[in-house]
């Protein structure tokens, strides 16, 4: 067997392995446990640091699923623009009632999260986005949240694509000696 033979096989078998692979995919589950929750009503505080990025969006889909334990509590991921216009808010603009930037209503987040037992579905992008945490009411019922989320990576409609031509170069270099 001559060197492109073995090189196509290699190629051939290895598209198809990571197809097989990557429609089955990996998932992750992990857990965050004691989150201060805030207590100003329906505004949002967005943590320090960005959540993991998906540096590989255009092959590998990653799917995150939140979930977390108390019905008083909303979360939101943002974008850093919009993590920078809400922690630019004062006060004043926080508690206004009539607003509805960085606010559960608010139409500009990546994801919504009000309810806690449907949870939130986010896809992870290659840029740098942020969770937000907010509470509906001003006194809430505990000062600690515990979140649960699980990501799911397989393979995008571009990674199979991408797939496909590893294979067909595999198979030319098989076939043409």
């Amino acid at each position: 067997m001559e060197v492109n033979n073995k090189f196509g096989v290699g190629l051939m078998v290895l598209a198809l392995l990571l197809s097989i692979f990557g429609s089955v995919g990996f998932t992750t589950n992990d857990s965050v446990d004691s989150i201060p929750t805030p207590n100003v009503p329906n505004s949002v505080f967005f943590a320090d640091e960005p959540m993991q990025s998906n540096p590989f969006a255009l092959v590998i889909s990653a799917n995150a699923q939140i979930k977390w334990d108390r019905n008083d509590v909303f979360l939101v991921i943002g974008d850093a623009d919009k993590k920078s216009q809400c922690d630019g808010l004062t006060f004043i603009e926080m508690v206004n009632q009539n607003s509805e930037v960085c606010t559960s209503r608010d139409n500009e987040f990546a994801a919504i999260g009000d309810d806690n037992q449907s949870g939130l579905s986010w896809q992870a992008k290659s840029s740098e986005h942020y969770v937000g945490i907010g509470t509906f009411s001003e006194a809430p019922e505990d000062f600690e949240l515990n979140v649960d989320y699980e990501v799911t990576m397989t393979l995008s409609a571009a990674g199979y694509f991408v797939m496909l031509l590893v294979f067909m170069s595999g198979f030319v270099l098989n076939r043409y000696r």
